[in-house]
């Protein structure tokens, strides 16, 4: 969502790589889609930006709902990807209970407004309730708008799943699952990767959704060799 997430992978990986760590838009300064909108429309946002850089065969990784976006720009424009990742995201579609779910988040945003959710939906996405990075992410999400948190979840909630992408994408694609993700199983990411031609699986012991901060050194040598086998 906001860049600043990735402030410390940004850095180390910028030693070896051109990196670019957009806002989508309406997080940070990125200007929110009109309303409603789709993963589809974000992509295409995404992909008109990366033409106006002349950025071609790109790795991408997106994290969970940037993972969303990610498939879908692959699905729109795979000439500009040399392989994509898949950071504690999924290309399957919402089941009954999860789009129920959104729905909630969606009434309780607009009854109780944007603060409420986002000062309290980040400590559950750490293993450790009292890791030193949930204070950082909390004060980077408390700055989203209600319109953007509204306009995000609908548009996860009604999301397709990219299933035969997987199957059909001829370039790497990395999986980087957390054991304690209690979003994501790590079943349908094994089944995810089983579907891909050219998977690069990880599943990371003592971590939830958030590896990037519970395991940064970890997390930032697979994106690392993982890009660079996509690059050579």
């Amino acid at each position: 969502m906001n860049h600043h997430v990735w402030n410390h992978f940004a850095t180390d990986l910028s030693k070896e790589f051109l990196v670019f760590t957009p806002d989508l838009p309406g997080f940070g300064k990125s200007k929110i889609l009109t309303t409603p909108f789709s993963i589809d429309d974000v992509a295409q946002r995404l992909i008109e930006w990366l033409d106006n850089e002349k950025q071609k065969k790109s790795v991408i990784i997106g994290h969970s709902l940037g993972g969303y976006v990610t498939l879908a720009i692959a699905a729109k424009r795979p000439d500009l990807l040399a392989g994509l990742g898949l950071f504690h995201s999924t290309a399957l579609a919402d089941s009954i209970e999860k789009k129920e779910s959104r729905t909630k988040v969606i009434e309780f945003v607009e009854k109780n407004g944007a603060p409420a959710f986002t000062s309290n939906f980040i400590q559950p996405l750490f293993a450790d309730a009292d890791h030193a990075g949930i204070e950082m992410v909390r004060n980077i999400a408390v700055q989203s708008s209600a319109e953007a948190i509204t306009g995000y979840t609908l548009a996860m909630r009604d999301r397709p799943g990219r299933e035969r992408l997987l199957e059909s994408f001829d370039k790497p694609i990395l999986f980087i699952a957390g054991e304690k993700d209690g979003g994501i199983p790590v079943k349908s990411i094994r089944y995810q990767a089983s579907i891909a031609r050219h998977p690069y699986l990880h599943i990371l012991k003592s971590v939830a959704h958030m590896g990037m901060f519970e395991n940064q050194s970890l997390t930032l040598e697979i994106v690392r060799s993982f890009a660079s086998n996509c690059t050579r």
